[in-house]
């Protein structure tokens, strides 16, 4: 039986110091864009602004699903023994 993604996601940001950070970091750049992407034209700082948000953001989610994987893991190898 696996456990569901919405609830390991809320025990990691609970427990888990590193998610917990990535996850707040995401959002701050998460609601940065949103702010971007308010208005109607962007000036040259901000379109690479933007661009490296986009970046930085992908990068917390791509090590944030990797622990969530490894945490997967270590409750499914919990859950066999």
């Amino acid at each position: 039986m696996s456990i569901p993604v919405e609830a390991v996601l809320e025990r990691l940001v609970r427990e888990h110091e590193e998610y917990r950070r990535l996850y707040e970091k995401h959002r701050s750049f998460e609601e940065r864009l949103q702010k971007l992407n308010t208005r109607l034209f962007l000036n040259d700082e901000e379109k690479v602004e933007a661009v490296t948000l986009k970046k930085h953001k992908l990068a917390l989610k791509d090590r944030m699903a990797e622990i969530a994987r490894e945490f997967a893991e270590q409750e499914a190898g919990r859950a066999g023994h």
